[in-house]
């Protein structure tokens, strides 16, 4: 954003646009301004009152508030003050407060999310609070509780801990989380950061274990330490996601604490590089690095400004976007039936990769957004969500673009189904390519050799559901008509019908995710399976009975019952039932089930067994499978390492077996 402040009605509508986005960022569901438009209005009213500091008084919210532009309109007061951080954007910046740290300092990840302030009392979580405007916030303790990112009780943690961290989304999460809001009619999530606060402050457990926390700053009477460095440690035995744990530097076991003594320009800049470079890559969302004294006593003597402490430093990077031009906007019909909507641009460099086409989320989006070919668009991209267009550039758009229109019927003549903001066919024929390559995919039945030419022939001749699949003999596959005229051949078909009749004996979680429910993926086929172990059992599930399972509330339970009353009235599930695929798993005694109770987290490779196979053995065996280490986790397998999982379970006191040892347990 370029503004050029000639008069003080000039400064005071800048200010107001600067107070509005402030509340979108902390309050809203849109994005007003990039964060680095926000810091230069920011930076040009401070110019302004500079040249007039009588006129100060009227833009001291914006310029001395920790959230800018907030009223302090909170019902908890904080004993000390949630401050901000000051920002670098240059390195230059960053050595100049380096140099006056005389003590170690310590680098980490700055997340992108909400900031929240944790009390617990002898162990027991009494209350949680957003930061506000730094001095009184709103008081969430219901809400985090329902939402459950916080342990509440912590075992062996006498008198008060207070805890100070940043509420996050995910990646996975994110795209989840505006998948619900789609299917109810909901305007997407902006980004991650709008995201993780609409969640929490809604309260609403639809989205329950889509919201992450990881912990900047505590205190309490068990933290008796002088180093944030090992005051981290201590938390993490406690059960607590720290920022600087998630740091790449810290998860390959490499030292945190850059010493006085030694060239800590070299180390500091190298890890704002390597950071930054990660950052396309990372599971969380990250707007930056922070770089902070790690002793108490060097923090004490510097104190704090009227908004920030004076021995940490926040260096910003630069946001993942870059300018290109719209080629096309196509459609299609995926596995489930939905309009996918594509933006082809002209390839262009973001984020650590080129792109070449954006999502267009929905048509409601779409039209609001009104992107038409020969558009001049900014595309972001962020921790390796889909890349997605931030701005449409109006004043280079070409005098003959034409204003896009959603197709009016689906490719077969049907009308849409616009009960939600996902359009949907109700032709289940334009949906089967999808589904019966989704069917035969890895995470499903795992048929090697039918790939996507393979599954358009199968279709040209009639199969439309994977359960068609055991009817198919040698003689008739290979005979099956390729693009160019070729033939499949003898040797392929004998393959492929090895590889089916080997699937037929895929795990009846397998089964489910070929099936391709709506809300559904190869971790919530797991659970079904474990709570309908069997065909009749899930084609019968109620509504109120499939909400009872782990990650599933009402209206996902509800899009799901709808799913199998499709495949029900298609057909489907009677064709299961005589396929000769797996239809039931083995009902045995939970109590004779080696790992029953167990979370248990895999560190590394298990010899013989992917990601997804490991984790269902786990859950076969009568345990649960969780990709992170906490003080809920019973078994950590990992050979000896430096990780930043095996070296927090170890703190934790977490059993730890290598993969030898877990594959031994369970014969």
């Amino acid at each position: 954003m370029t503004v050029t402040l000639l008069n003080h009605p000039s400064v005071t509508n800048l200010a107001n646009q600067l107070r509005a986005a402030a509340a979108s960022y902390y309050h809203g569901s849109t994005e007003l301004m990039t964060d680095a438009e926000y810091d230069a209005g920011i930076a040009e009213v401070e110019a302004y009152v500079a040249q007039n500091p009588h006129q100060a008084g009227e833009f001291e919210d914006l310029l001395h508030n920790v959230a800018a532009g907030q009223p302090a309109t909170g019902d908890v007061s904080h004993p000390v003050m949630m401050g901000s951080l000051d920002k670098a954007t240059t390195l230059a910046t960053v050595n100049a407060f380096v140099a006056t740290i005389e003590g170690p300092l310590v680098l980490e990840p700055k997340l992108d999310g909400l900031a929240i302030r944790a009390v617990y009392d002898n162990g027991t979580l009494a209350q949680v609070s957003t930061r506000g405007d730094g001095h009184t916030g709103e008081d969430i303790t219901s809400n985090a509780l329902a939402l459950g990112f916080l342990p509440r009780t912590i075992p062996a943690c006498p008198g008060l801990l207070e805890v100070r961290g940043e509420v996050y989304m995910t990646r996975m999460a994110f795209l989840q989380a505006n998948e619900l809001r789609a299917e109810r009619n909901e305007p997407a999530f902006v980004n991650q950061r709008n995201a993780a606060a609409g969640v929490l402050r809604r309260g609403d457990l639809s989205f329950g274990g889509l919201l992450d926390f990881a912990v900047y700053d505590a205190t309490g009477d068990l933290l008796n330490l002088d180093s944030h460095y090992y005051r981290a440690g201590q938390l993490q035995s406690l059960g607590f996601t720290t920022a600087l744990s998630l740091a790449p530097w810290v998860q390959t076991g490499r030292p945190v604490i850059i010493n006085p003594n030694q060239d800590q320009w070299i180390a500091i800049d190298t890890a704002i590089h390597e950071l930054g470079e990660a950052r396309p890559t990372l599971s969380y969302p990250i707007d930056g690095i922070v770089i902070k004294a790690d002793r108490s006593a060097d923090r004490n003597a510097l104190g704090m400004t009227s908004k920030a402490p004076r021995w940490a430093i926040a260096y910003k990077y630069e946001a993942e976007m870059a300018t290109t031009t719209v080629v096309d906007i196509t459609t299609t019909v995926g596995r489930t039936g939905r309009l996918a909507i594509r933006v082809e641009v002209e390839p262009v460099f973001v984020g650590g990769t080129t792109i070449t086409f954006a999502t267009g989320h929905n048509v409601s989006w779409m039209e609001e957004r009104d992107i038409r070919v020969g558009d001049t668009v900014t595309i972001k991209r962020a921790n390796d969500v889909i890349p997605y267009i931030e701005a449409v550039n109006l004043a280079d758009r070409p005098a003959d673009a034409v204003k896009w229109e959603a197709p009016a019927t689906d490719p077969n003549g049907n009308p849409w189904d616009k009960t939600t903001l996902l359009w949907r066919s109700t032709d289940p024929a334009l949906s089967v390519n999808a589904s019966l390559l989704y069917a035969v995919s890895r995470d499903a039945l795992d048929i090697e050799g039918i790939g996507a030419e393979i599954v358009d022939a199968l279709v040209d001749t009639g199969i439309t559901s994977f359960t068609q699949l055991t009817t198919m003999t040698i003689d008739t596959l290979s005979k099956l008509t390729l693009s160019e005229g070729r033939i499949l051949g003898v040797k392929t078909a004998t393959k492929i019908v090895d590889e089916v009749n080997t699937a037929r004996t895929a795990p009846w979680a397998r089964v489910i995710t070929a099936m391709g429910l709506r809300a559904t993926g190869r971790t919530m086929s797991r659970r079904l399976a474990v709570a309908f172990p069997s065909l009749a059992l899930l084609g019968a599930a109620t509504v109120e009975q499939l909400a009872t399972v782990e990650g599933i509330a009402v209206k996902k339970a509800e899009i799901i019952r709808t799913s199998l009353d499709q495949l029900h009235s298609n057909g489907t599930l009677g064709a299961l039932e005589q396929s000769g695929f797996t239809t039931s798993s083995e009902t045995v005694n939970a109590d004779e089930l080696p790992l029953q109770g167990f979370t248990v987290v895999v560190s590394g490779a298990v010899p013989g067994y992917t990601r997804t196979t490991v984790a269902e053995l786990i859950e076969a065996n009568g345990g649960k499978s969780s990709s992170s280490v906490s003080a809920n986790t019973s078994l950590l397998v990992s050979e000896p390492s430096t990780s930043s999982k095996y070296v927090k379970a170890q703190a934790l006191g977490v059993t730890i077996v290598t993969p030898a040892d877990f594959l031994g347990m369970l014969v």
